[in-house]
């Protein structure tokens, strides 16, 4: 089973894979190079449905509310999949329709 991390991070297939940087995607990637959800027959069957909540909540997170990270927001730790050191703590409040 591939490590999908590994293959994310190769700069064959990303260039800068450590920043981020959402318009790397404007253009397709290659086949079998960007797997969030696996592959072949360890792809996740809701992956479809994850990928439409996730829009879901983003937009509603950019559109209503306003947010920050609250104290330290650097380093990430892997165990194996990458997450934020002591989680990503934020402050939220709603955007005022005023």
């Amino acid at each position: 089973m591939p490590l999908f991390r590994n293959i994310h991070h190769n700069q064959e297939f990303f260039t800068e894979p450590q920043r981020f940087d959402p318009s790397r995607f404007e253009v397709a990637p290659k086949p079998n190079t960007f797997m969030p959800f696996g592959s072949g027959a360890h792809a996740g069957p809701g992956n479809e449905l994850a990928k439409l909540e996730m829009l879901v909540l983003i937009h509603h997170l950019v559109s209503k509310f306003r947010w920050e990270v609250v104290g330290s927001n650097s380093g990430v730790q892997y165990g194996p999949f990458p997450v934020p050191l002591r989680g990503l703590p934020a402050r939220l409040w709603k955007e005022s329709t005023a």
